[in-house]
């Protein structure tokens, strides 16, 4: 699973987050009923003071949850640092988005009878990982950071809408995909 899976405001992680928020507010509202029910001091006590705490922070969870939707709906990139040696993605992986190198560099990598070939270094202003997306295949490399590395990450969604507003794009990334195919044949 790619970082930019794991920030998905869809996630597991955000569903949990959401039950979490949701259960508070149960909460909330049986203590609520609670001195509804049968009115003392300590259901007072309870209702007046643990009541908007849960309340409070079931909102609070509620509203990152959204912003993080909203944020992810209308930003058209992630960005992810990367430390030397670690590794973006593998040689086979579904490809899930583009991305574009910010600071640092790549080196991409192809492994064929267990050896190790390095068939690119990339580095600022270039791209990688878009043949991926082009051609619905798995990625046919794999490709990890040399340096300190700052990426943007296009969504296969985003990527082909901007493939499809935007001609000159559309040119300028299939000769891309096509120097390279001719440069590194895949086996």
């Amino acid at each position: 699973m790619s970082r930019a899976a794991r920030h998905d405001p869809d996630s597991p992680r955000a569903r949990r987050l959401l039950i979490f928020a949701q259960v508070l507010a149960l909460f909330a509202l049986i203590f609520g009923l609670q001195f509804l029910w049968n009115t003392t001091g300590g259901t007072l006590f309870v209702f007046a003071t643990i009541d908007p705490i849960l309340l409070a922070i079931s909102g609070v969870i509620v509203l990152a949850v959204i912003i993080q939707k909203l944020r992810k709906r209308h930003s058209l990139f992630v960005f992810e640092t990367y430390d030397p040696g670690e590794v973006i993605f593998r040689q086979g992986d579904d490809g899930d988005c583009a991305y574009f190198v910010r600071e640092g560099a790549v080196e991409v990598v192809q492994y064929a009878d267990g050896n190790e070939n390095v068939v690119a270094k990339l580095a600022h202003g270039e791209m990688f990982g878009e043949m991926a997306l082009v051609n619905s295949a798995p990625r046919n490399a794999t490709v990890r950071a040399v340096s300190k590395t700052t990426l943007a990450l296009l969504g296969k969604q985003n990527f082909m809408t901007m493939l499809n507003l935007m001609p000159h794009t559309q040119e300028d990334v299939m000769k891309t995909v096509k120097d390279r195919v001719m440069s590194h044949p895949m086996e």
